[in-house]
């Protein structure tokens, strides 16, 4: 179940950013990728989180016991608690009611000493403010098992935030809150509420679930940014650049799950990655510079040239890799670790993660139970890290899967006609999960994962890039090995002297894939992609 409650400016409030280099504005206030201010979500589950431990200890209540009540409801340390892995609040950003009706304007500000209590010496600044009167509106997504008294609680104490924002200390970011569009003015008013949420907003759980599984399309659309870990560098997050099927399955499983769903059916579904419908492959090379107005791109399969003659100027112009990324970081978030006792910033807990975020829809094939989804509806799901805190939220709808694969021989022959020798490739469409402990010999090992006799690996025609995978089970509450994969995107090419003897092997690789985890959307894999297009 969820929650809409209003906040309005009673005073001018500043949701800090960094300052802008080169211009005279010290702080400004953050804004999304339209240019509207917001505030975060985590910015929002921080003060209430503070706000409930407030009034449990004016109402006497055991510090063990609040510890245990705000571990349930808002999680430790941003992970997920075994046994009730589902029940933590949900908390989106805070955006404009009217996103036309909103002003920002900037000030000057000076600090003090607070030893000497007089001004330090250049210590003006400037920072920049919402006016006042200003309206944001969010939402907050419950269990559907939360306790009665739990839920009346919480609302009471969200009613009960007064203040928003930086520079509270300088009587700014002062705020009424309603909560369903209704003041709480009094027990009556909170009951109802509660009452209507518990109610009419339940969603019961699908009960007609198949035995048989049905495979759909699915078209992917982000609604907030999004934070898929790659890699940890100390306090510094780096991003995937592609959204694995493993992140939509996982999405899914938690929707169900929340709705009443045992995990049995749900451990059956599989999901590809979401794309925007053609997997950029690592043969494919890129001029450094424009020829005429674009750049040439080149499959370095079928052309294996190194540079390109610039017909004006009469110059070679080198040829560099033109990525496998499907997505790109669009910017960094700043978090920090307030000690609750001294209410400063804990020593070394100062993080910086990157976010993607994009407008385009993504799309993917998914396995799902018979009967679990309805076709054409969208449903909400979370995706990556920090979804408690205003990140990651996605509709996904699920439609007809059309299988548009051309003729597997006939590809073959084609890319066989465009090289001029008798070669085929493995072109990695997600990336594919080693059953080895190290990588000594790529090619070899690869031809003894497709199982067939009669290909050779050709190194020289080879395109491969490998690393290590990690994540982490939200259901076992564990985080996973890191295991060694050939990354999407990869091209393993093998001469092969009788394509009719492999063809039926070459047929069941693209059917179920290679390696470990396929059901998570692993190991897939194109043979002889069609190339040549742009």
């Amino acid at each position: 179940m969820k929650i809409n409650y209003e906040i309005e400016l009673i005073t001018p409030a500043l949701t800090a950013s960094l300052g802008i280099i080169g211009k005279d504005i010290d702080i400004v206030v953050k804004v999304d990728k339209d240019g509207k201010p917001f505030f975060n979500g985590k910015h929002i589950k921080g003060i209430l989180k503070e706000r409930i431990t407030q009034f449990k200890l004016g109402l006497g209540e055991d510090s063990k016991k609040i510890e245990e009540f705000i571990e349930k409801y808002f999680g430790k340390e941003g992970n997920y608690i075994k046994d009730n892995a589902f029940d933590k609040l949900r908390f989106s950003n805070l955006v404009l009611v009217d996103k036309d009706n909103y002003s920002i304007d900037d000030r000057y500000g000076i600090r003090i000493n607070r030893k000497t209590r007089t001004t330090e010496h250049n210590s003006l600044f400037r920072y920049e403010y919402i006016t006042a009167g200003t309206q944001f509106k969010g939402e907050i997504e419950f269990s559907d098992n939360i306790a009665k008294e739990d839920l009346k609680f919480i609302l009471a104490c969200l009613y009960h935030l007064d203040t928003i924002g930086g520079f509270k200390s300088r009587g700014i970011g002062k705020v009424e809150v309603t909560v369903e569009g209704r003041e709480l003015k009094e027990e009556k008013t909170l009951d109802e509420i509660v009452k209507n949420l518990t109610v009419n907003t339940r969603v019961k759980a699908v009960k007609n679930i198949g035995e048989k599984l049905q495979k759909y399309k699915y078209e992917l659309k982000l609604q907030e940014p999004f934070i898929l870990t790659k890699k940890e560098v100390g306090n510094y997050v780096e991003v995937r650049d592609s959204i694995q099927g493993s992140t939509i399955r996982g999405a899914m499983i938690e929707y169900f799950s929340k709705k009443g769903l045992s995990l049995e059916p749900l451990l059956k579904i599989e999901a590809s990655e979401a794309t925007h419908g053609l997997i950029p492959l690592a043969s494919v090379f890129i001029t450094k510079y424009n020829i005429g107005k674009d750049k040439v791109r080149v499959d370095k399969i079928i052309d294996n040239r190194i540079e390109i003659e610039d017909p004006v100027s009469k110059k070679n112009v080198k040829l560099e890799r033109a990525g496998t990324d499907l997505l790109k970081a669009r910017g960094n978030e700043i978090s920090i670790a307030i000690n609750s006792k001294t209410k400063s910033v804990e020593d070394g807990m100062l993080f910086n993660s990157e976010y993607l975020e994009t407008d385009d829809v993504l799309i993917g094939d998914i396995l799902l139970p018979e009967g679990l989804i309805e076709k054409g509806k969208e449903y909400s799901i979370y995706l990556g890290k920090m979804k408690s805190k205003g990140f990651g939220k996605a509709t996904i709808k699920f439609v007809d899967f059309e299988n548009k694969n051309s003729n597997l021989k006939e590809r073959i022959k084609r890319l066989q006609n465009q090289t001029k020798e008798d070669i085929l490739t493995f072109d990695l469409q997600s990336d594919l999960v080693l059953p080895f402990n190290d990588i000594y010999n790529v090619g070899e090992q690869f031809k003894a994962l497709v199982g067939v006799e009669g290909i050779d690996f050709e190194k020289n025609k080879s395109y491969i890039i490998t690393g290590k995978l990690g994540g982490y089970n939200i259901i076992n509450n564990i985080r996973k090995i890191d295991e060694l994969v050939i990354t999407r995107g990869s091209v393993l090419t093998y001469r092969v002297s009788d394509v009719d003897k492999v063809l039926p092997r070459l047929e069941e690789i693209e059917r179920v894939g290679l390696g470990l985890r396929r059901t998570e959307g692993f190991g897939r894999v194109k043979i002889s992609s069609e190339r040549g297009e742009k």
